[in-house]
């Protein structure tokens, strides 16, 4: 399943290279992503290059450090109201856009937008950049992926569903350097989520130009990062990125210019472009770095600094909206009949929670240690049998002869194809307890992101996935499960989850933070609505020559390391 993993943290790896504190000798670097996007729109990123491109190219209000704490990024600095509900942002001096020209090595001598358009952009930033932005993040035409991530922002779920204007959201331009925030409750993780790749900047004329096509071509993009998007194939090979002179940030880029080339696994059949482990074997390999199973970096040459972390939990969710998985009693026999202990893999530790090792509860304090265990339904064939009996005796009492109880089920298993092994073993364990009564159709995808659409969809009653952990904060992780948004992939709809996730977000200290987020990931586990498998380790290899003194540290945003100078 180190697949998974490779997807997002390769991508990590071009962002930390970019960041890293101090540059190394060369100055151009190549690093391998499994797709490249039709799109670096950074509103509705949702693959590992389009969150790439938004770590890189853009700079929200704020922006999330090596250990997951919240820095000045577009905004110099910010005030808090005494009750939490309003946040004041004012915009650090030279903010400027990085409009494509001539330079660019995609838009050649002529931009599709016209000459006149581009010479005479006004590149100087507004605070209506940060308006706009946040504005369309939430808009329901845009369809934001981690619109969800600002539904804290006053009448922004109105907003989402079409229900309200655009310009009702709790968003305002004071003047040009100032940003104003209204919430509608306080919420200790909002500063977190809007260092997301949905909370960038995005101005309001260069947009409305584009017509629909923002983000489609280099030369349809405005970046205001530590670099600007150069070049994007359009036959979906490869993407460019410079260094951008004109940032003013606290992070400017040391590397000159990184190639995001369409890469491989090895061994992984069809397909073109770099086989990871084969171009780190050679002498005439070009790239630069890459993530690795930890078997796959056992086989690597002399020449390599290799950092192992881990930031997924591979986990068994179950739909809500199945008539199968939403019923408590079948769904409670399935999880009793789950031993987890026999799927972990080679290099894989059994998960104590939803919530991986690397998250905090509020910086600088470890959740999972804090936390301890989340408990969940427990290994028992026989609390597995009695829940199937306790199914079946309340079909039977309301049954009619027109309705009569069940006495068998279908259910959809919806996994990876190199994770159908495993999902025949759980199936094996359901069959001691259901027999004939249970029949499962096991449904494969071939890629992350073909099974996240099914996911998404809600195609399954049953699913085997990694759940990556996007940001170090342990809110963060659980209100994925919140609310009714595309995140939710439970399609769970509880108040009383809910209240857990706002208790814990208008919490401040440690202590309280880490007691309502357990409360809420136990709620997820004991009622069985998910069960948390295994945790998923993976290997940061770079070449010497490229990151000497380089140390690995889990961070938060859509990345999950990055890499810095000892």
């Amino acid at each position: 399943m180190w697949k998974k993993v490779l997807s997002c943290a390769l991508a990590v790896l071009m962002a930390v290279l970019l960041f890293a504190a101090c540059a190394p000798e060369e100055t151009t670097l190549t690093l391998p992503v499994d797709t490249i996007p039709a799109s670096c729109d950074p509103a509705i990123s949702d693959t590992v290059a389009m969150s790439t491109v938004a770590a890189n190219c853009f700079e929200g209000l704020v922006r999330i450090d090596e250990k997951g704490n919240v820095q000045p990024g577009a905004a110099d600095h910010w005030s808090i109201s005494d009750d939490g509900l309003t946040y004041t942002f004012i915009l650090r001096d030279g903010l400027q856009w990085h409009v494509p020209d001539a330079d660019s090595t995609e838009a050649s001598s002529k931009n599709p937008l016209g000459q006149d358009f581009i010479q005479n952009f006004p590149t100087a930033m507004t605070a209506d950049d940060f308006v706009f932005g946040l504005q369309r993040a939430v808009a329901k035409n845009t369809a934001a992926p981690g619109a969800s991530r600002l539904f804290g922002i006053q009448n922004a779920p109105g907003v989402f569903s079409g229900e309200l204007k655009t310009s009702q959201l709790g968003v305002s331009a004071v003047d040009e350097k100032t940003v104003r925030i209204k919430l509608s409750a306080p919420d200790g993780n909002f500063l977190t989520a809007l260092g997301s790749p949905c909370a960038m900047p995005c101005s309001r004329t260069f947009f409305e130009k584009t017509a629909g096509r923002y983000g489609l071509t280099a030369s349809m993009l405005l970046c205001n990062g530590p670099y600007y998007l150069s070049y994007m194939d359009q036959s979906g090979k490869s993407l460019t990125l410079v260094r951008n002179d004109s940032y003013v940030g606290l992070t400017p880029g040391d590397i000159d210019q990184c190639t995001l080339a369409l890469g491989k696994e090895v061994l992984e059949d069809g397909g073109t472009g770099y086989d990871i482990l084969t171009d780190f074997n050679s002498d005439e390999g070009v790239l630069d770095g890459a993530v690795l199973s930890a078997s796959g970096a056992l086989n690597l040459p002399k020449g390599f600094d290799v950092t192992e972390y881990s930031n997924t939990v591979n986990t068994l969710l179950f739909n809500m909206d199945s008539d199968f998985s939403g019923n408590e009693d079948l769904r409670l026999a399935l999880a009793h009949a789950t031993d987890v202990s026999k799927l972990t893999k080679t290099g894989n530790g059994l998960a104590e929670g939803l919530i991986p090792d690397c998250c905090n509860a509020v910086s600088g304090t470890q959740y999972r240690e804090a936390a301890g265990q989340a408990k969940g339904p427990g290994f028992s064939l026989k609390k597995a049998k009695q829940s199937y009996a306790t199914a079946i005796e309340k079909f039977k009492a309301v049954a009619t002869e027109d309705e009569p109880a069940p006495t068998s089920f279908a259910i959809t298993f919806l996994c990876l194809t190199e994770d159908k092994q495993a999902a025949q073993s759980i199936v094996q364990n359901w069959q001691k307890v259901f027999g004939t009564a249970l029949s499962t159709t096991i449904d494969t995808r071939d890629t992350e992101e073909e099974l996240q659409q099914a996911l998404v969809a809600g195609h399954f009653d049953v699913a085997f996935a990694p759940l990556h952990c996007t940001e170090l904060n342990a809110i963060g992780v659980l209100r994925q499960f919140s609310g009714d948004t595309e995140q939710n992939l439970l399609n769970l709809a509880s108040d009383e989850y809910d209240h857990l996730i706002t208790l814990a977000a208008s919490a401040r200290d440690a202590e309280t933070v880490t007691g309502y987020c357990l409360a809420a990931e136990e709620y997820l586990t004991k009622n069985g609505l998910l069960i948390p498998v295994s945790t998923e380790s993976s290997c940061l290899a770079v070449k010497e020559k490229t990151a000497e003194g380089l140390k690995v540290y889990p961070t938060g945003n859509t990345y999950l390391i990055y890499l810095v100078k000892a």
